[in-house]
């Protein structure tokens, strides 16, 4: 049987007036200010965040199950936007949105709810898990306010995402989204979008690690399974600043985050001069580790 299904690999602006017939998107996805009345009519999957503030989203997203980062639909009309969403892997911002009817099969948010100010009366019939905090303020919402369940939503979040993508041929390990070309037995081979060329994953005891080649790969996992010596940054505070060189290292012996997934981080950003622990603990929100890191660094 041949797959029909159409993805879009990276992230997608929209564009006023125009449908969008994929089924997927690989990155992230910038709906504000369009016409998404029809404006994905076949998309089901979001890997990144999904921007839809202020849009007319009545039957925007009328197939979309998967949003794998934050949903932001705050002052957005939502009453029927999103009828078959039932995973949001990161925030979910409604707040002063018309949410009556906007999410009735969702069931989990990995991060937190904001709600404020929403008419929410029937807006989350089925959410039984907030991953972070819920905020309900001001809002008719009887129903909701018994609904925060403990941390283990993020992890749900992230295994339907993972699945969502692998029945497309996509991996995303510790956050790099890559196509997956090869399996066998505890070693894939992929290739990381925006990259042509091919790089490898290995796991064990529940621990994976990237690496240009499979050597490489399977010596960071041993770092990552392996002890590791966190004794010279117990010094350390928020305001500690050092060069990126020596926090690559804290960060990685903290963390036990693969090389490869720290040079793919890397690869986004321009960094000069001296990090502070805080600012590195910002910048790596979302990403492998950053919990651990900030962790060490706020006990």
């Amino acid at each position: 049987m041949i797959d029909t299904k159409k993805i879009h690999y990276g992230d997608l602006e929209s564009a006023f007036g125009v449908v969008y017939d994929f089924d997927e998107i690989t990155g992230s996805l910038d709906a504000r200010g369009a016409d998404t009345k029809t404006a994905f009519p076949k998309l089901t999957t979001v890997g990144g965040w999904l921007d839809a503030k202020g849009a007319d989203t009545k039957t925007a997203f009328p197939k979309l199950t998967t949003v794998g980062n934050s949903l932001y639909a705050s002052g957005a009309d939502t009453k029927t936007a999103f009828p078959k969403l039932t995973t949001v892997g990161g925030y979910l911002y409604a707040s002063g949105a018309d949410t009556r009817t906007a999410f009735p099969k969702l069931t989990t948010v990995g991060g937190s709810l904001d709600a404020k100010g929403a008419d929410t009366k029937t807006a989350f019939p089925k959410l039984t898990t907030v991953g972070g905090f819920l905020d309900a303020r001001g809002s008719d919402t009887p129903s909701i306010k018994q609904k925060k369940a403990g941390t283990d939503a993020i992890t749900i979040c992230h295994a339907a995402l993972a699945a969502s993508l692998l029945m497309n041929g996509f991996t995303i390990v510790d956050g790099i989204l890559a196509e997956l070309v090869s399996k066998k037995g505890n070693v894939s081979r992929v290739r990381i979008i925006g990259q042509t060329k091919i790089s490898y994953i290995v796991q064990r005891d529940g621990r994976t690690a990237h690496g240009e080649t499979l050597a490489n790969a399977r010596a960071d996992l041993l770092l990552k399974i392996g002890e590791r010596d966190t004794t010279p940054y117990e010094s350390w505070t928020l305001e500690t600043k050092v060069s990126l060189e020596e926090m690559i290292v804290a960060y990685r012996t903290i963390t036990g985050a693969c090389g490869q997934g720290v040079s793919h981080f890397l690869s986004e950003k321009n960094y000069r001069g001296k990090l502070s622990v805080a600012f590195v603990i910002e910048e790596t929100n979302g990403r492998y580790g950053h919990e651990q890191f900030k962790g060490f660094f706020t006990k």
